[in-house]
């Protein structure tokens, strides 16, 4: 449906945030399973076959019943038992996570409240089929789908480890940061932090010379103290180390760099009492830790 109604593969993907070749294996396959071509391609446009006008009509109708039908059934868990599913990526909640929890839980000692830390598209992909009622994650994010509060700014500091030649230059230059491999989150999307960190680089001239990819907290930690690469993150979610002079953290040449940390929600989909109330207790207590 998406591909029929942008004309494009590509803009597809963009749109569903997900791989070029996952939406044109995804087509294929369901053209195998109908038996016919659904699509017609052409090099600079793809359109709908006399098949394919007849089938996608099923497909709304079909798409809309099975919309339907996740709601019901998750209203009848709902009356079942009391359930909040809460989004982060390794960059966000650590300066406050505690804080919110400990309220959370006082106020809602009934209700399950589980916590996924996943890569910033697993994150948007669970907010669209609700499989995760909010997430803690950095703009910037796909407004057009995404409802978007900001938390607050951070900035973001350049990391690495104390023994890495970078932690004794006093004032390092674009230059000299340049030499050395960057720790970026894996991601393939254009949003959160990396998309911020890569811009923020391409503006300097400086070349991000990506060798490592990290998806949690904790194996970032585990590849600056082992690599000779940097990261660049809010200092905030390495502050023991930082304290402990196994990290070391560097300003930027001219310019700093910050991050916003929202917390998104599916506009589509209205949120239950429950996670009204872990937003609210968010909303209250998050600006508080941070000051």
């Amino acid at each position: 449906m998406e591909v029929a109604e942008r004309g494009s593969f590509t803009e597809a993907a963009i749109a569903l945030n997900l791989s070029q070749p996952t939406v044109s294996q995804q087509v294929q396959r369901l053209e195998r399973m109908v038996g016919v071509k659904l699509l017609h391609r052409r090099s600079n446009k793809v359109y709908l076959s006399q098949a394919g006008e007849a089938f996608i009509t099923h497909c709304q109708a079909g798409l809309k019943n099975i919309e339907t039908g996740i709601n019901t059934a998750l209203k009848a868990a709902q009356n079942s038992l009391s359930k909040v599913t809460l989004g982060l990526t390794s960059f966000n909640t650590k300066l406050c996570l505690s804080t919110v929890l400990n309220r959370f839980h006082r106020c809602n000692p009934n209700v399950c409240l589980q916590i996924f830390e996943y890569p910033l598209e697993d994150l948007i992909q669970g907010l669209q089929n609700q499989t995760i009622d909010l997430a803690w994650m950095s703009s910037p994010l796909p407004k057009e789908i995404l409802q978007t509060e900001v938390l607050y700014e951070e900035p973001l500091g350049l990391v690495c480890a104390a023994t890495h030649a970078l932690a004794g230059v006093a004032d390092p230059t674009w230059n000299e940061i340049g030499q050395y491999p960057i720790v970026l989150p894996h991601q393939v999307s254009k949003y959160g932090i990396r998309s911020l960190v890569e811009e923020f680089f391409r503006s300097h001239q400086c070349p991000v010379n990506t060798v490592v990819e990290f998806s949690g907290s904790q194996s970032l930690r585990l590849i600056l103290a082992s690599s000779d690469g940097v990261a660049v993150l809010p200092l905030s979610q390495v502050e023991t180390d930082l304290r402990n002079n196994v990290l070391v953290a560097k300003t930027f040449p001219g310019q700093s760099l910050v991050h916003k940390a929202v917390i998104a929600t599916n506009p589509r989909f209205p949120l239950s009492p429950e996670a009204t109330s872990l937003l609210e207790t968010i909303r209250t207590l998050v600006p508080l830790s941070i000051c």
